[in-house]
């Protein structure tokens, strides 16, 4: 059975308030947080198709890692940024020729504060639909010199497409930024925040696209090695099994990922345990949540068919041919 945040909190208030949690909703939160992360579960993964058209490309803010992935309909390798640094391997593949093998695999980049990195140094401006924040958006990074600045980025409010913002009519920030090393949301955001840059032809980059109640927002970057530049508006369709990374629920009437309350409980009381230094309870109440979730993700997951492997594939529908391998 499904529940809804609003359930949540009502379900779990008596927990929270004998274990000295005060706020209901933050104490579930953090309980949802800390069994996502617990490991890649089956009900926080989806399947995403994404047109690449660059060899670089981020995630949504509500993914976290690509478990498995497809390229213009082959299965690849996913590799860490390890790769390079392997004796015979490729090395630095910032110098990988232009379709090289003829695309080896996708590489994991690592996590940034932004979904695209700035292509030049230009000034920044954020931007809202709604009423802007009163608090600061602050971005901290380094200049062209290679000096750390930071600054308040202003909020514009914002209903039209990006291309067509105004460059003369916006506030922007007054240093110019080569690279970014973090972004500070306001407190008191309340919709959707696109943080933006402005090149000096007044063109206007998206950066990223980011939920006002993560209030440092973090992207996964990806690459595809070998990216065929020579091409025209050349487009790789990627196929990919991603993890969902725990957005938190603000609304009463968002939905619990998980389908039970019972691990969300014993994570909080895990939670409360370890603040009160009971490091043994804690770590009794996180393995029994996680295991009552292993349980019922076993269940759920269950195959009610049989596997037949025909080793002669004579007339089998699985018959290998020049593209798939039976499995």
């Amino acid at each position: 059975m499904r529940y809804t945040f609003g359930q949540a909190k009502l379900a779990l208030a008596k927990y929270a308030s004998a274990y000295g949690l005060m706020d209901v909703g933050a104490a579930v939160n953090v309980a949802l947080d800390e069994l996502a992360r617990g490991r890649n579960w089956a009900r926080l993964r989806k399947t995403v198709r994404l047109d690449v058209g660059s060899e670089y490309f981020a995630l949504p803010q509500d993914c976290g890692a690509l478990v498995r992935a497809a390229v213009d309909q082959t299965p690849v390798s996913v590799r860490g940024t390890e790769y390079e640094f392997l004796h015979a391997g490729p090395g630095d593949l910032d110098f990988a020729e232009a379709g090289w093998a003829p695309l080896n695999g996708i590489q994991r980049i690592g996590v940034f504060p932004t979904m695209f990195a700035l292509t030049d140094i230009m000034p920044l401006a954020a931007f809202t639909t709604t009423a802007a924040p009163s608090g600061p958006l602050r971005v901290r990074g380094r200049n062209a010199d290679g000096d750390r600045i930071a600054e308040d980025v202003p909020v514009n409010v914002w209903t039209g497409p990006d291309d067509t913002v105004d460059p003369d009519t916006i506030s922007k920030t007054t240093n110019e930024f080569a690279d970014i090393d973090s972004v500070t949301l306001p407190s008191d955001a309340s919709n959707y925040i696109t943080l933006s840059a402005i090149s000096s032809d007044d063109d206007v980059y998206v950066l990223s696209r980011m939920h006002p109640k993560i209030v440092i927002p973090e992207f996964t970057r990806y690459r595809l090695p070998g990216f065929d530049t020579a091409t025209t508006d050349k487009v790789y369709r990627v196929l990919a099994e991603v993890a969902l990374r725990f957005i938190p629920l603000v609304d009463d009437d968002e939905v619990v990922p998980f389908d039970s309350l019972l691990p969300v409980q014993y994570m909080m009381q895990s939670v409360a345990a370890m603040e009160a230094g009971e490091i043994k309870t804690a770590d009794d109440y996180r393995q029994r949540a996680e295991v009552l979730l292993a349980r019922r993700e076993e269940s759920e997951l269950e195959k009610q068919t049989l596997h037949v492997v025909n080793m002669l594939y004579d007339g089998s529908v699985g018959e290998m041919t020049n593209r798939f391998e039976n499995i």
